[in-house]
């Protein structure tokens, strides 16, 4: 419930209609020479494909805060476990009470801080700066929700993942809001 708190005081997302396959997929723009291509190795690339399904789970996340329904985004394409769980019981309480989110999130310091490649599926842990400051909480109207100006709208985020066939998942996410960044 804490989780619910915070995204409803702070947490925004970002949207795009990419799939997570677009998504995952780490590219590397060629040089002019073939022979100076530089490629990334396995676990850098594993982390970049992280931090790219990382961003595409807040741009859905966005998605279904702003319509106050999970199904109205691809949300089930970045998030599995509690992340998603938390995601469909937060927008269900907002659908009963007519709110939505309106705006975005920005995210930056992406970082992969833990790669764990020992079993089948990669784990990867997560930690970005979240700026909710652009999210704006609404009514049934429509109207912005007055919020306490102590609110802190730039926190610690972290996440942790799981490498599917077909893409990167996010497990849990967690606001940290007593680390402002």
């Amino acid at each position: 419930m804490l989780m619910a708190a915070c995204v409803l005081i702070a947490l925004p997302a970002c949207s795009s209609n990419k799939s997570p396959s677009n998504d995952a997929k780490a590219t590397v723009s060629p040089s002019a020479s073939p022979s100076a291509t530089k490629s990334l190795d396995p676990s850098e690339a594993a982390e970049a494909e992280a931090v790219k399904a990382y961003s595409g789970y807040w741009r859905e996340m966005e998605r279904a805060y702003a319509a106050a329904d999970v199904d109205a985004s691809k949300l089930k394409d970045y998030a599995n476990g509690v992340a998603l769980v938390k995601a469909q019981v937060d927008t269900e309480r907002m659908k009963k009470k007519g709110s939505t989110l309106s705006g975005g999130v920005t995210i930056t310091n992406a970082t992969v801080t833990r790669l764990d490649d020992s079993k089948k599926l990669l784990k990867a842990e997560l930690s970005s700066c979240l700026d909710v400051t652009k999210w704006i909480s609404l009514d049934k109207e429509g109207k912005p929700v007055a919020l306490p100006s102590t609110r802190v709208t730039k926190y610690v985020a972290t996440a942790t993942m799981e490498r599917w066939t077909d893409g990167w998942r996010v497990l849990t996410a967690q606001p940290h809001a007593d680390q402002p960044c």
